[in-house]
């Protein structure tokens, strides 16, 4: 998907895509969907509430409001609590029974182990270790040669990737390794399939799948055997404790009655990695991009920048007073999430908003519409964020804006994430500005999460 760039102050956002005709097909919409999942909505679903279709033989139905949300992820989430089957499938290879795939006890007791690894006090000293790497990658940009543009995403990707691979795995990891597993992660990306043909309609396991599916399968078992490797030596020669590995090997079936084995370790460190570097990577892309079209925004980042920092590196302890820094990374979530969809399965007959619900159906919440929807936000498709800072006169309601989701299932790692981007932003914000070279079209991704397409080459000026 191609999108403009606009530099006019006030004019919408891209990427928005193109809406399709009145009341598309059940089939053309599934092949969209089968592409991506931001290419088919109309027009009036900027607008609309709580709507539906049929797709066939199962119900499809989006939950666009803040009560309807509410009621989705919150509410009911006994009702909605497991993902779509397409997601599932789109899931499983990598993540197995891991906190984000899982649902019932398996996740109650999953999501037990994992909280206090993201307690405030594991935090501030996660901090120090994201100041460190961005300051390693500002070092990078200053040294490289020549002037020709940077791929924004892979570069963000790879800080991201070193930070979870320092607070996860300490020392274990090593920069070669961490470049192998950001590159596994990207290529399962870009082999799965988000939308499962199979899996929407029933199919058995055992029905022959695509050829992008032997490839999503060998990048899942990269990522596998490098993780595998880290937690046996961690197991054998003894766990930090410090380290997000470590907390989870404390739970080990030889450590703690009733524990984890390894395997299920895995699918716990997996499911960290993926959400600490790969959506933090999307939202810092996304960030810079919308900040080289706006200049005036781009402006007053540098002034609080200035003003906060004089100069030195920020720390934990910076973050609060950085708070035009942390709007521009909440807005540009907004107008791209970085998970655009969240499916789910109905597992019991429902009713909302005094509509029928069957058991069985799909129940989608969609960040990309909800975030843009015209009735719940002021210039909707515009970079505006100011919005997000105590100031603004007209706060958003409550379930309007979910990049993290929201309920029990909410992200655990929303705090490391926004932290974690609010450093790495103003580290790298004080010595470069980024633009968007003139003959580039900048377009998107949509598969398991929201990406700029080619990569995001911008060029590198450096400040002061």
């Amino acid at each position: 998907m191609i999108v403009s760039a606009l530099t006019a102050p006030g004019q919408p956002v891209p990427v928005r895509p193109a809406p399709l005709a009145d009341d598309p097909s059940a089939l053309r919409i599934l092949l969209l969907a089968r592409r991506d999942l931001l290419s088919f909505w109309p027009e009036e679903a900027y607008r609309l509430e709580f709507f539906g279709k049929r797709m066939l033989r199962r119900w499809i139905f989006i939950a666009n409001s803040p009560d309807t949300v509410e009621h989705v992820l919150v509410a009911r989430n006994d009702l909605y609590e497991r993902k779509s089957p397409y997601m599932r499938k789109a899931l499983e290879p990598l993540l197995g029974d891991g906190l984000f795939a899982s649902d019932g006890e398996t996740w109650k007791k999953r999501r037990s182990i994992q909280a206090p690894a993201f307690s405030g006090a594991n935090l501030r000293r996660f901090g120090a270790v994201m100041t460190a790497c961005a300051e390693e990658m500002r070092e990078q940009w200053r040294a490289r040669p020549g002037d020709g543009p940077v791929r924004v995403l892979p570069e963000m990707a790879k800080l991201t990737a070193e930070i979870i691979g320092r607070t996860m795995f300490g020392d274990a990891l090593g920069g070669e390794r961490t470049a192998r597993l950001a590159a596994s992660f990207s290529a399962y990306q870009a082999a799965i399939e988000q939308f499962d043909f199979g899996a929407f309609f029933g199919l058995p396991d055992w029905f022959p799948r695509t050829p992008q599916w032997k490839s999503a399968k060998k990048a899942a078992r990269a990522v596998h055997e490098i993780v595998d490797e880290i937690l046996e030596k961690r197991l054998r020669e003894g766990s930090d404790p410090s380290t997000l590995a470590g907390l989870l090997l404390q739970n080990h079936e030889s450590r703690a009655p009733g524990g984890l084995t390894l395997e299920q370790i895995r699918n716990e460190a997996v499911v960290i990695f993926m959400a600490g570097h790969e959506t933090t990577a999307n939202a810092l892309a996304w960030a810079w991009y919308l900040l080289a079209l706006h200049p005036r925004a781009e402006a007053r980042l540098h002034e609080e920048l200035a003003q906060v920092l004089g100069g030195r590196s920020p720390g934990y302890d910076d973050v609060p007073a950085l708070r035009l820094t942390r709007a521009a990374i909440e807005e540009a979530m907004r107008l791209y999430p970085p998970v655009p969809i969240l499916s789910r399965e109905c597992l019991g007959d429902d009713v909302i908003r005094e509509r029928p619900v069957p058991k069985g159906s799909i129940m989608l919440v969609v960040p990309w519409l909800l975030h843009r929807h015209e009735l719940l936000w002021e210039r909707p498709h515009e970079f505006v964020p100011e919005r997000f800072l105590p100031d603004w006169p007209k706060r958003h309601a409550r379930f309007s804006y979910i990049p993290f989701s929201a309920g029990p299932r909410i992200c655990l790692g929303a705090a490391f994430g926004l932290t974690e981007a609010v450093i790495c932003l103003a580290t790298l914000a004080q010595a470069f500005a980024l633009r968007i070279p003139r003959d580039h079209e900048v377009g998107y991704e949509c598969r398991l999460t929201l990406r700029p397409a080619a990569g995001l080459p911008m060029r590198l000026e450096p400040r002061g």
